[in-house]
């Protein structure tokens, strides 16, 4: 996926092969020892402990593997919590599409393009003063569906403990949408978000967008069929790879990529 995305050419190889399991990271840190408390005033710990190991990214173990015996088992021993996930998500793609403060994109973006020699239609133009000029992008909403978009989630009406007010969480005057907490983010993502973005032109973006709340709609509930797993971890991947089609690469840190790992 990364060779494909970085230099605009088919990957043909497999995905990697998952070999760090939770015993393999339990061989990690079973000899790393941590004393909690006050220390001392040279910055030592009162009471002795194992320094962390040398080539272990890890500096403490894990408390799950005392109390949980099958922590040992998981395929993804490290935690991926699905709110934490959706609401940095749903932050950065509103903030990129509504041009507001988190933005993914900007100079830099656009310059980080140029370096890796993609989508050529959206690289700065240098102008005579020093400064550039950000072409236009299907990511780049323009002051009416903006309007658009703010205006359904103004009209839209909750019932009493399902959301906060969505009202006060968008600002007409910023054309923007700020203050949402993590259940709010949900709430966008699963239930809102997919009405409101066929206010927007673009069709590819849309249905990126639309796949995605779709996703996270799924994963998100209480039960699902264990058959359904390996299609829906094939439907993420896809999902992502559209998204890399139409956002900008700084889009993509770590909260975009651990989607991909939800399912499993």
């Amino acid at each position: 996926m990364f060779f494909r995305f970085y230099y605009n050419a088919p990957e043909i190889e497999p995905p990697p092969e998952r070999r760090h399991n939770g015993e393999h990271v339990y061989r990690m840190v079973k000899n790393i020892r941590v004393v909690y408390g006050k220390k001392n005033p040279d910055g030592t710990n009162r009471d002795r402990s194992t320094p962390p190991v040398e080539g272990v990214p890890f500096k403490k173990q894990s408390i799950f593997f005392q109390y949980l015996p099958y922590w040992l088992d998981l395929e993804v021993p490290h935690a991926i919590d699905a709110m934490h996930v959706q609401k940095n998500v749903f932050e950065s793609l509103i903030a990129t599409l509504m041009d507001t403060g988190k933005s993914k994109d900007g100079l830099k973006a656009r310059k980080d393009m140029v370096q890796l020699n993609m989508m050529p239609q959206l690289h700065p133009v240098p102008e005579a003063n020093g400064k550039y000029t950000l072409p236009a992008a299907c990511f780049n909403l323009t002051p009416e569906e903006k309007r658009a978009i703010c205006t359904f989630l103004r009209g839209v009406k909750v019932p009493t403990g399902f959301s906060a007010n969505v009202k006060k969480l968008v600002s007409m005057k910023d054309l923007s949408i700020t203050h949402c907490k993590a259940h709010d983010c949900h709430v966008m993502l699963t239930v809102f978000l997919p009405i409101a973005i066929r206010a927007i032109k673009p069709e590819f973006l849309k249905m990126a967008i639309t796949r995605m709340c779709y996703f996270f709609l799924k994963i998100s509930q209480k039960t699902i069929g264990k058959q359904e797993l390996s299609d829906l971890h094939e439907f993420v991947v896809e999902t992502q790879n559209q998204l890399e089609m139409c956002l900008p690469p700084a889009f993509f840190d770590i909260m975009p990529h651990l989607m991909i790992h939800m399912v499993h």
